[in-house]
C-alpha cells in the first residue's frame, strides 16, 4: 500500500477563513526561536494585561487545545470521528506544587477517564506525573535520597492518586498513557509506571509507559523492559519534547547531556525502537506518537511485513491536536488506528504545553514548512476560485 502524506487533509480544507489565517500567522511566527523564547519568559507575566488572555484564547490556544473545560472538546471528539480519527482528551495542567492543586488534576483526569468510556473513538487517557506530584519529590526520589516522613506520606498520596487513575481506566475499558518528562525526574516516573503495568497489565495492556527516543539510553530501557518484565507491556513511543532543559541543565550543572546532539541519531533511535516492539507483539503493545513522516511509512511497512491489520488494537499512531494533520487523516483515510491529542485545561495552566508545541515546531522546521505550505496554499486556492 501506497501511503500519501502529501494530500492536503480536510481538517485544513474545513477552516473558515479566520481560521486559515490564523493558523498561518502561528506557523510563521514559530520559526523564530527568540519569539519563543521572549514568550516563554514574558507570558505568565503580562496573563492580567487586558486583552492578552483574549488574544492567546483566539490564536495559540485554539489552534493547539481543545478548550478550557472537558465539555468543550467534546465537539472536537464529534469531528474527529466523523473523519475516523479517534481522540484522546488530556487535560493538561502540569507542575502542580500543592495538595490541594494535585487533587484538583486526578479529579479532572478521572472526569476524561469517565468521559473516555462514554465514548467509542476515545481509546486513551493519560496523566502527566507533575500534575499529581511535585517536582522536587519526584526530583529526591530519583535521586535514591531518604525521605522525611512527611515526604513519605506525600509520596504514598501521589501513589495511591496514580493507582486510583490507572483503576478507572481498567474499570471503564480504557488505556491509560503516563506521559515521561525530564531526564533528572523521570526514574520516578518510570518506577510509578512499572508498578502500575506490573499491577495492572497481567493479562492485557492497561498502562502505557512512555520512551523518549531522543535520550541516549531509550533503546537500552526498551530492551530490558522486553527482557525482564512478567507483565504485558504497553509503551508510548516519542521522540521528545524537552530538548533544550536537557541541554541547558546538563551544561550549567557540568554533566553530559543525557539527548543525542543530531536529529539523526534520535530518528535512528525511534525507528529501531519501532523495529524492536514490533518483533514482540505477544508481549508488547505500542502507539507510535510521532510527527515524522518517515517514520510512520516505516511502522506501516512493518506492519504489513508482521501481517499486522491496520486497525489493530496493538499497534496505533498519535499525533498532537493542531500539528501533523496530512498524517492522521491520511492514516485515518487507509484504515489504521490513529488518534489525535486533545489537551484542554485553564489558559493559566496550559501554557507550558503550549511553549513546548512552539518549541518543538521550531525544531522540526521542515515539517512545519510542509503544513504551513499547505495552508497558504489553501488560502490561495480559495482566492483564485472566488476571482
Amino acid at each position: 500500500m501506497d501511503i500519501n502524506f502529501s494530500q492536503v487533509p480536510s481538517s485544513i480544507t474545513e477552516k473558515n477563513s479566520e481560521e486559515l489565517t490564523t493558523s498561518i500567522l502561528i506557523f510563521k511566527a514559530v520559526r523564530y526561536r527568540w519569539l519563543i523564547r521572549f514568550g516563554q519568559v514574558a507570558l505568565p507575566w503580562v496573563m492580567w494585561i487586558p486583552g492578552v488572555k483574549w488574544a492567546i484564547r483566539r490564536t495559540v490556544f485554539k489552534h493547539f487545545c481543545g478548550g478550557e473545560t472537558l465539555d468543550e472538546t467534546k465537539k472536537i471528539v464529534e469531528r474527529l470521528a466523523a473523519h475516523r480519527v479517534n481522540a484522546i482528551s488530556d487535560y493538561s495542567a502540569e507542575q502542580a506544587d500543592t495538595k490541594e492543586k494535585q487533587e484538583t488534576t486526578r479529579e479532572n483526569i478521572l472526569a476524561s477517564i469517565r468521559f473516555a468510556g462514554e465514548q467509542h473513538n476515545v481509546p486513551f487517557a493519560c496523566v502527566k506525573i507533575t500534575g499529581i506530584c511535585d517536582r522536587p519529590l519526584l526530583e529526591k526520589v530519583s535521586k535514591n535520597d531518604p525521605l522525611t516522613d512527611a515526604e513519605q506520606q506525600r509520596y504514598a498520596d501521589f501513589y495511591s492518586r496514580l493507582d486510583a487513575l490507572c483503576a478507572a481506566a481498567a474499570e471503564q475499558g480504557k488505556k491509560f498513557f503516563i506521559d515521561a518528562e525530564e531526564t533528572w525526574i523521570n526514574p520516578a516516573i518510570d518506577a510509578a509506571a512499572e508498578a502500575m503495568m506490573q499491577k495492572y497489565n497481567r493479562e492485557t495492556q492497561v498502562v502505557y509507559t512512555t520512551i523518549q527516543f531522543y535520550r541516549t539510553d531509550s533503546l537500552a530501557y526498551l530492551q530490558r523492559l522486553i527482557d525482564t518484565a512478567d507483565y504485558k507491556i504497553g509503551l508510548k513511543l516519542v521522540r521528545g519534547a524537552y530538548h533544550e532543559q536537557e541541554n541547558d541543565r546538563a551544561a550549567k550543572m557540568g554533566y553530559p547531556s543525557p539527548v543525542f546532539p543530531t536529529k539523526e541519531a534520535v530518528d535512528k533511535a525511534y525507528n529501531d525502537g519501532l523495529r524492536l516492539c514490533i518483533a514482540h507483539l505477544d508481549r508488547v503493545s505500542f502507539c507510535a506518537a510521532t510527527h515524522n513522516t518517515e517514520s510512520t511509512a516505516l511502522l506501516v511497512a512493518l506492519m504489513q511485513e508482521y501481517n499486522v491489520a491496520p486497525d489493530s488494537q496493538i499497534v496505533s499512531f498519535s499525533q498532537l491536536y493542531g500539528m501533523r494533520d496530512n498524517i492522521t487523516y491520511e492514516l485515518a483515510g487507509r484504515g489504521y488506528n490513529v488518534s489525535k491529542y486533545i489537551p484542554y485545561g485553564p489558559l493559566k495552566e496550559t501554557l507550558p504545553y503550549l511553549i513546548r508545541r512552539a518549541q518543538e515546531n521550531a525544531g522540526i522546521s521542515s515539517q512545519m514548512g510542509e503544513e504551513l505550505q499547505m495552508l497558504i496554499n489553501e488560502k490561495k486556492r480559495r482566492k483564485e476560485r472566488r476571482n
